[in-house]
This record gives C-alpha cells, sequence and structure tokens, in this order.
C-alpha cells in the first residue's frame, strides 16, 4: 500500500482518519451521538470517500496497459 504522507491529501486523511478514530472512541465511552456530532461524523466520513473517489479517478488516469488504455 502507498504511504499517504508524501502524497497530495494526506493532511486531509490524517485529519479525517483522526477525527473518525475520536468518534468511534467517544460511542464506545458514551453510547449513541447526539445528533450535530452524527451530522458531523456523516459528513467526514462522506468527504473520505469523495477524497478516496478522486484519489482512484487521479491512479486510474496514470495507469495504461499494454494497449495505452485503461
Amino acid at each position: 500500500m502507498a504511504d499517504t504522507h508524501n502524497q497530495p491529501g494526506s493532511d486531509e486523511w490524517d485529519n479525517l482518519l483522526h477525527h473518525l478514530r475520536q468518534v468511534r472512541q467517544q460511542v464506545q465511552e458514551q453510547g449513541p451521538l447526539p445528533e450535530q456530532a452524527k451530522a458531523e461524523a456523516t459528513d467526514a466520513f462522506r468527504r473520505g470517500l469523495a477524497l478516496l473517489e478522486t484519489q482512484v479517478q487521479d491512479i486510474r488516469g496514470h495507469l495504461k496497459g499494454s494497449s495505452g488504455k485503461w
């Protein structure tokens, strides 16, 4: 797996993962989240998915098969 610390967006990944880990810990310790915290966690998760999709598209743009196409 690639080291994300040398790639663009690695700070954003680190921030998202840190936030989601904090949410997980809070849920384990305190139970279900209040509505505002649920909305923030959902937003962080969606941002992570969008970032992942962008990175996959970037990778596809740089990979070529023997025919010169993906």
